[in-house]
């Protein structure tokens, strides 16, 4: 779900905490009010005859933050606040650096407050078919020594590559099909 284009009763929307103020301008608020919706009573309907513009700005008018990786930034707070025990698997692909993600008290509060469901039961009755990694012996990157440790061992592996070979890309650490 597009986290600014979608409908929603306002009274709904507010009962949920609306957008988490503790976000910086954009990013994670898509997968928020979508984990908001489903684990606190609500759903998420598709209505595909629906109609919705979106106008984009030539440039965009906020002041980013140098040296913030707003969207790890957003998506710590979700991690922390909705995702419980499965927060680990999201933090392992940052590298275990979660930093200055604020307080998110508040967030945990309203989420006690409306006696929201686990993220366990999120993944179990609306995303079942989500693949959890679950503990591996081991985790990282394959990375080239040379060329600045800057390339790592990735494929373009849909099931329509398999049979491509595997080749050196820059670093992500985004995982997917990237080792």
């Amino acid at each position: 779900m597009a986290g600014g284009l979608f409908s929603i009763d306002r009274d709904f929307f507010i009962k949920l905490g609306t957008y988490d103020s503790g976000f910086d301008i954009w990013g994670g608020e898509n997968l928020e009010l979508s984990f908001k919706t489903w684990m606190c009573g609500g759903t998420l309907e598709i209505v595909p005859c629906s109609h919705v513009g979106h106008i984009f700005r030539k440039r965009s008018p906020y002041k980013w933050k140098t040296g913030v990786n707003v969207l790890k930034r957003n998506s710590v707070r979700l991690a922390q606040v909705w995702m419980d025990e499965y927060s680990k698997y999201y933090y392992q692909r940052v590298g275990n650096d979660l930093g200055d993600y604020g307080d998110v008290s508040s967030r945990k509060e309203l989420r006690k407050r409306l006696g929201c469901k686990s993220f366990k039961w999120y993944l179990d009755n609306v995303f079942p078919e989500l693949f959890i990694p679950g503990d591996a012996v081991a985790s990282g990157e394959v990375r080239n020594l040379g060329y600045g440790a800057k390339t790592c061992l990735d494929s373009p592996a849909r099931k329509t590559n398999l049979h491509k070979p595997v080749g050196l890309y820059p670093c992500h650490r985004m995982g997917g099909n990237q080792v």
